[in-house]
């Protein structure tokens, strides 16, 4: 079954599909930006070619790749659009770029004959660990610790300690983000992953010093 929709999505693509919807097929290459090697982790976090950062879930994914996927690698990933436009869900990933997944990067919406996902076997990856996942607008960052409005209205503080600091630094009050985690015994929220859906306007009072 899955087969049938990587050859479906396939003769509906170019690695350069623009205006997607969702549910419409995507390619989507870049560097990986996120875990700092792809294990068990449900969704990784890609820097597409066009700059934006897209969350992936690769759940469910065929992983045509021959060794583990590090930050900063090339990847590929062939999908479908999620309910926003920087989520997607994978049907297939791959190291490198387009060509990877059997598939040629082309400036029009021909696919090439040859677009087809290579017959190697598959080799899925770990169970997945549950994750939790936190939408919201930054009210405040302080030290390590991010505060957020939830478009339900809460309040939700997030330990970003396991962020580096470049993200941390680029964080302002107004931006619309989402945090990552792995559920803690202890229900403490300590973020490893993070996208950034929507900068906050440049009239947004400087975050705090850390």
């Amino acid at each position: 079954m899955k087969r049938v929709l990587v050859a479906l999505a396939v003769l509906g693509l170019s690695a350069t599909t623009a205006l997607a919807a969702p549910g419409d097929p995507r390619v989507l290459q870049g560097t990986l930006e996120w875990p700092a090697t792809v294990a068990s982790e449900p969704f990784v976090v890609v820097r597409g070619d066009d700059g934006r950062l897209y969350y992936t879930d690769i759940s469910a994914a065929e992983r045509r790749t021959s060794g583990a996927l590090t930050s900063g690698a090339r990847i590929a990933v062939l999908g479908v659009e999620g309910g926003r436009p920087y989520e997607l869900a994978a049907i297939a990933i791959g190291a490198g770029d387009a060509a990877s997944l059997g598939l040629t990067p082309a400036d029009t919406g021909t696919p090439s004959p040859s677009a087809s996902i290579p017959s190697t076997a598959v080799t899925p990856g770990p169970a997945p660990e549950p994750m939790w996942r936190v939408d919201g607008t930054v009210q405040s960052v302080a030290g390590h610790a991010v505060t957020l409005r939830t478009t339900d209205h809460r309040t939700v503080s997030v330990d970003a300690s396991a962020l580096n600091d470049a993200t941390l630094d680029a964080l302002r009050p107004g931006d619309r983000v989402s945090l990552f985690g792995v559920p803690r015994r202890d229900r403490k929220l300590i973020a490893n992953g993070f996208i950034q859906s929507e900068v906050g306007s440049p009239a947004a009072s400087p975050r705090s010093t850390r």
